[in-house]
């Protein structure tokens, strides 16, 4: 069964040992954050657990939990429900995907027991973090952004960083032009009115992981069919627009269309700070909330982090499904976008290669579905090769790559979001271009044997291998189909 909210899934994380409280009193401005950083800098993926704080100094009740989307591999499997595998992770998000399930809107929810408007609004009774301190421009939340088409009225949901500016205004920053809530701003902005908006934080796990959705497609829908049940929503006090009936906070307004300024910096995905520009304003009108309600915090900053693992979980699903299911180019083995470069930098892609341009088609095939602001490295190599191993990614480019004939070079393109290699000073963001590197690493023509024992004889003795008493093996490895 799917969770109704982020209270039953965490009482469930916590069953199964990913979830921890804290309840040592911590500082807002530094400690929450800090503590949280140290789960992805000194833990294996396959320690880590999301931890929640509550013992705030100056906020007495108030709790805050980070980390509890997607830790690691295994927490996103609990969250969707399936074994913790990419292939399996991979199978259930693009079953979604396939089989959306549209939301259903109910009277009233959780997110309804305290109404909040007018004078009364102040958004400094919350306990919001400061995730890289001494460097952000302040706190700032990691929500879910629902906004609608002017036209079509279809909604967009995605997650956006937003500094808490006063206790009424926050800025928000959209990321790359062709993202959905920056198409529904410009929108907005063409007919001459301010954007309604609302946030939501801490919902059904579910909706956090599709927030990356590709733009045109309905997450709430997505999400149902991830989840096997249709997302209950009610009607915003305020606006014109849904939210998750079991959210545990709903903060409604308008982005000003007529008026910006400066927003940021923040520590990104990049792992890098970015920001410090001007940027959209958003005025709050109302603020809706369980009672004692729950901040969650979506980790980003320096990779590996949250918002890498969302990205993995999600982009690559859609991403297979594209190539496989609706485009049906042959012969794709597996997607793999890179935590190091925040999933949206380098993305590898291993095939059959069974006709001329089956390389070039599967890139093109890329770009064109997520965007030219996503990845500045493409590379695309043999089926035989796991694309998931950093050394057998290692291996390929030292020798199934020749660079002055293997290498192709999109110039003056959209630049990868927040790249720091392309902004260059004196530029203005809209002004600013990057590049893409498409990189042939499959075989051009019969290569050498590779220099292992036959694939069987290997496999043979892994099975055998408790009878060697020798240490533990973690995997076998092998290129190369015999």
């Amino acid at each position: 069964m799917p969770y109704d909210s982020l209270r039953t899934y965490l009482d469930a994380l916590e069953q199964q040992g990913l979830f921890k409280w804290v309840d040592k009193e911590v500082d807002n401005d530094w400690e929450i954050a800090t503590v949280s950083r140290m789960i992805f800098r000194a833990m294996p993926e396959e320690r880590r657990c999301g931890v929640g704080f509550r013992n705030i100094k100056g906020f007495p009740g108030g709790r805050v939990v980070a980390g509890v989307i997607a830790s690691s591999k295994q927490m996103i499997a609990s969250a969707i429900g399936c074994d913790a595998t990419a292939d399996s992770i991979h199978a259930k998000v693009i079953a979604g995907l396939e089989k959306p399930i549209a939301p259903v809107i109910v009277s009233t929810g959780p997110c309804k027991e305290v109404k909040i408007t007018g004078k009364d609004v102040d958004l400094g009774k919350l306990p919001i973090s400061i995730w890289t301190p001494g460097k952000d421009a302040g706190p700032y939340l990691t929500p879910l952004w629902v906004t609608k088409d002017p036209d079509t009225g279809r909604r967009n949901v995605g997650i956006r960083r937003c500094q808490v500016k006063n206790k009424d205004t926050t800025g928000i920053l959209f990321g790359a032009p062709d993202r959905g809530g920056a198409i529904h701003h410009a929108k907005w902005k063409a007919l001459g009115k301010p954007m309604p908006a609302a946030i939501f934080i801490g919902a059904d796990p579910v909706q956090y992981l599709v927030a990356p959705s590709r733009y045109g497609e309905d997450e709430f829908a997505i999400a149902g069919g991830i989840r096997g049940q249709p997302v209950e929503l009610v009607k915003c006090e305020t606006v014109d627009l849904e939210v998750p009936a079991s959210a545990e906070i709903i903060i409604e307004g308008e982005v000003l269309t007529d008026y910006t300024e400066p927003e940021g910096p923040f520590g990104e995905f990049t792992g890098h700070m970015a920001g410090g520009r001007e940027g959209p304003v958003f005025k709050v009108k109302c603020i809706t909330h369980r009672k004692d309600p729950i901040v969650l915090g979506v980790i980003s900053q320096f990779p590996p982090s949250e918002s890498s693992m969302l990205k993995v979980a999600l982009l690559e699903s859609n991403i297979l499904k594209h190539l496989k299911s609706t485009l049906n180019i042959p012969g794709i083995a597996d997607v793999h976008a890179l935590e190091a470069g925040g999933c949206t930098s380098i993305c590898w892609v291993s095939l059959k290669k069974m006709y001329s341009g089956h390389v070039d088609q599967t890139a093109m095939a890329i770009w064109g579905y997520m965007g030219m602001s996503y990845f500045k490295w493409l590379v695309v190599c043999d089926d035989d090769v796991d694309i998931r191993d950093p050394f057998m990614r290692d291996w390929v480019m030292a020798w199934r790559v020749r660079p002055d004939k293997d290498m192709r070079i999109i110039a003056d393109t959209a630049m990868v979001e927040l790249d720091p290699s392309s902004l260059e000073p004196g530029i203005a963001m809209q002004d600013t271009r990057g590049a893409k590197a498409l990189i042939d690493a499959t075989q051009k023509w019969e290569y050498p044997g590779i220099s292992l024992p036959p694939r069987d004889m290997m496999e043979r003795v892994a099975k055998e291998w408790e009878s060697y008493g020798l240490p533990h093996l973690d995997k076998l490895n092998v290129p190369g189909r015999t």
